[in-house]
């Protein structure tokens, strides 16, 4: 049986072989013309030529058309923490009203925006920043859900003791303590803005815990007034990611005071500590 294949055309050699002609590419399969890797399969004898099957592999990180989330992260965190703080301190309507204006914002601004931000983030490869936003936009959903009529959660704490909910609140912030302590460590070689706004954080949260368990006002306010300049401080950090000198006429300082040491690999390449 003679198989006669169709000739090669430009970049491509033929090799006889007796009853069939061997058509090598010369087309590297990784620059398929710019389009993605192919695999050629085998010619299967006494039919037709079988599909070319189209490998599509995921580009790196670097090249991924994402944009930076971090800005819209923290700026729905910082309105957000902004007004809960002003709220909590008594700054506007007293202490410890008005918090129910806020559901809406806790769900869909902090809570959904947020979280958002942070899987953006993770397919960024930015796994601290990821981590950071999904966490707290979880916490700040299920705040919001919380004050929803109808859910149960604050039916259900009207029945229990005053000082049974005011002891879990503090439990629930020493917990979430603990996770913005580690978030606060990772930052040390970070910019100036970026410790304020976790040292403020951790301040708030603490404060938050010993006011809830003590029953005592004044820390607890104490505490807003600590979460209010932690809501300024990731504004602050949003602005300074947005307003660059392509936008702008000057890049905001955020207080650069760490410089990594170069270091070398086993080959001897330059990189970054």
């Amino acid at each position: 049986m003679d198989i006669t294949q169709p000739s090669a055309g430009a970049g491509a050699t033929t090799t006889d072989h007796g009853s069939f002609t061997e058509q090598k590419s010369q087309m590297s399969p990784l620059n398929n013309g710019g389009g993605p890797p192919v695999n050629y399969p085998a010619y299967p004898y006494g039919g037709e030529p079988a599909p070319q099957e189209i490998r599509i592999i995921a580009p790196p990180v670097q090249f991924r058309r994402f944009g930076n989330a971090a800005a819209l992260g923290l700026i729905t965190f910082g309105i957000c923490t902004v007004q809960q703080s002003m709220m909590d301190a008594g700054m506007s309507v007293g202490y410890g009203h008005g918090t129910r204006s806020m559901t809406a914002q806790s769900i869909s601004v902090a809570g959904i925006a947020q979280f958002a931000a942070g899987l953006w983030q993770i397919a960024n490869g930015d796994t601290f920043e990821g981590a950071a936003f999904t966490s707290f936009g979880a916490a700040w959903f299920a705040k919001g859900l919380a004050q929803v009529p109808g859910v149960g959660v604050e039916a259900y704490q009207n029945n229990e003791s005053p000082d049974l909910v005011r002891k879990q609140k503090g439990l629930i912030a020493l917990t979430w303590g603990f996770w913005v302590t580690i978030l606060l460590l990772g930052n040390v070689k970070s910019h100036v803005a970026n410790i304020v706004l976790f040292a403020t954080l951790n301040l708030e949260i603490y404060f938050e815990c010993a006011g809830a368990w003590t029953g005592d006002e004044r820390i607890t306010k104490t505490g807003a007034w600590f979460g209010f300049f932690c809501g300024l401080s990731a504004m602050y950090n949003a602005a300074a990611i947005l307003l660059n000198e392509e936008n702008f006429w000057f890049n905001l300082p955020v207080g650069n005071w760490y410089t990594p040491t170069p270091l070398r690999d086993e080959e001897g390449d330059l990189y970054e500590e």
